[in-house]
């Protein structure tokens, strides 16, 4: 239950503490008073989105709190007691803003992450807000509302989670597939290109080998004259560099110690030379042009050349290049095992379709206890001759959110079909119908404190004072917060607080009162009557009160 709000330097309030009671509690004001910055508040203390357009103007920061008494709520003391935060039975949620839009999350003095702010909050306290009823005309809100009050709320949440990983084992299957079509048409063009290079025979070193026969038989003239003539300077019976050698060694015999070691150079230099000779003359004796070889070598290479354009490395790369492509086609080989995937797809196939019809039974269970317990609250409403019905329709194929389509169907007059709530209900008659769900849903709800923010919009007369009175039946159960333009429901709160804007010079500040009886029929006068308070509607402002009381 909420026992403490806290407000500081938020928006065009500078300090306000309001202290709330258990039943059915209204909260009444101008309009622009500031009965919404409350509601913000509580927002801010329950995780929602803070800016810095929230702090008051001319302030470093703003601060909220409220404090709720948690000492018989098992769920939130659990959750305390997870958290290591559970030193006292109270639950202090406290939020701050800074100038910069920065905030940061407290809960009983430690600091706590937004997720943490919201996952106790959720636990406390639920706001119903006044345009809630414009949401009933999507089926999406159908679903949600059939399963919180089924309680299946976490079951959907596990149906749609079993759902997802069925779709991801599908799409790893998928993945595998094309992977496999992938590999299967690279492994051909590898094999393609091996096949190709195995044809081609090209071994380490080859190419040299090859490169170097080539030049020779290419220049076999050139080199022969060449040789020729180096073999002519050489030659014993023409050659002048043999005999000019050995004349020279004549000479240095004649010198004493250092022509000795001369002579010796010499020697090694002749010995060299005939080497030279004879390895020339050997040459020549075998230098023979090969027209045959010379062809096959000059179609060899342009073999060579071609299939290393083709691969798109250095034709000497060739024979490592023939080595990798085996590699690699070898893990090719080793595909993804896809009858693993196919039997864990199965199984997550199983778990949704488990889920998924566990959730079906307990929406068709709450369906129609949902459906009685909401129109029975129609006639005083001023729907007397409605009918409500929550139609569950399967699906051809299942989705996240179950294997059925929820969707409301209302008529509003006898003899007329029931038909979807969005096409045929008018804004009147859903503002009544969200009231009467909210009401329903709020009477099975463990949530402690539940916040309507001007739930009865839409709503006069005697259809207004039904609505009061079911906010004060449902305050005997739980703690309620109503904010309200209506006398008629204003009237019957437990207790009632009013909103007032006071300007001081230049400051613009929001106070809020607790009234008490005297207070309160002044305000019911002025709720009836407007600015005008007459005596008439003074009388009728106490003739509410006491028909209440």
């Amino acid at each position: 239950m909420l026992t403490l709000l806290a407000l500081r330097h938020l928006a065009i309030v500078d300090h306000l503490e309001v202290e709330f009671a258990p039943g059915f509690g209204v909260i009444t004001g101008e309009t622009g008073a500031g009965k919404s910055i409350l509601l913000h508040a509580l927002a801010l203390c329950l995780g929602g989105r803070a800016d810095a357009g929230q702090v008051r103007q001319g302030c470093e920061r703003a601060e909220v709190s409220a404090l709720f008494d948690v000492s018989r709520l098992p769920d939130a003391l659990a959750w305390l007691k997870e958290h290591a935060l559970d030193e006292q039975v109270e639950a202090h949620l406290r939020r701050v803003i800074g100038s910069d839009g920065r905030s940061r999350a407290f809960i009983n003095g430690s600091q706590v992450s937004l997720a943490d702010l919201r996952q106790l909050g959720g636990l406390l306290m639920e706001v119903h807000g006044q345009h809630e009823h414009q949401s009933l005309l999507r089926k999406e809100t159908h679903r949600q509302i059939l399963d919180r009050y089924a309680g299946a709320a976490d079951l959907a949440s596990a149906t749609e989670k079993a759902w997802s990983d069925w779709q991801e084992q599908l799409h790893n299957i998928q993945q595998a597939r094309e992977l496999q079509r992938q590999r299967k048409e690279q492994h051909e063009a590898w094999s393609e290109q091996s096949d190709a290079l195995e044809a081609l025979g090209l071994k380490e070193g080859e190419l040299h080998a090859i490169e170097s026969e080539y030049d020779l038989l290419a220049h076999v003239d050139a080199r022969r004259e060449h040789m020729s003539v180096a073999w002519s300077l050489l030659d014993d019976e023409g050659g002048a560099l043999l005999r000019q050698l050995r004349q020279l060694r004549q000479r240095l015999s004649l010198l004493q110690d250092s022509g000795r070691e001369w002579d010796a150079w010499a020697e090694s230099a002749e010995l060299s030379l005939q080497e030279v000779e004879q390895g020339l003359r050997q040459s020549l004796d075998h230098l023979e042009a090969n027209p045959e070889r010379l062809a096959w070598l000059d179609d060899r290479l342009a073999q060579i050349h071609r299939l290393a354009r083709r691969m798109g490395c250095e034709a000497e790369a060739l024979p490592a290049w023939h080595i990798k492509l085996q590699e690699q086609m070898q893990k090719l080989q080793e595909e993804q095992n896809l009858e693993a995937l196919q039997a864990l797809a199965e199984a997550a196939a199983r778990q949704y379709q488990e889920l998924s019809a566990q959730l079906t039974q307990e929406r068709l269970r709450a369906a129609q206890l949902f459906e009685t317990a909401v129109t029975a609250y129609f006639p005083g409403l001023g729907l007397a001759h409605a009918r409500l019905e929550f139609r569950l329709t399967i699906l051809e194929t299942p989705g996240r959110h179950g294997c059925e389509d929820i969707e409301v169907f209302f008529s509003a007059n006898p003899g007329q079909d029931l038909r979807p709530l969005a096409r045929i209900a008018s804004g009147g008659e859903l503002s009544r119908i969200s009231l009467a769900l909210q009401v329903v849903y709020a009477t099975s709800s463990q949530v402690p404190t539940l916040v309507f923010d001007e739930v009865d919009v839409g709503v006069s007369g005697q259809v207004a004072e039904a609505v009061g009175q079911l906010l004060r039946t449902l305050g005997e159960q739980t703690q309620i917060l109503c904010i309200t333009h209506q006398p008629q429901v204003a009237a019957r709160g437990h207790h009632h607080w009013r909103v007032e804007k006071q300007i001081e010079g230049d400051h613009t500040r929001t106070q809020v009162a607790r009234l008490d009886e005297a207070q309160r029929v002044e305000e019911l006068a002025r709720l009836s009557g407007g600015s005008q308070i007459t005596s008439a509607t003074m009388e009728h402002a106490r003739a509410l009160l006491e028909s209440v009381l």
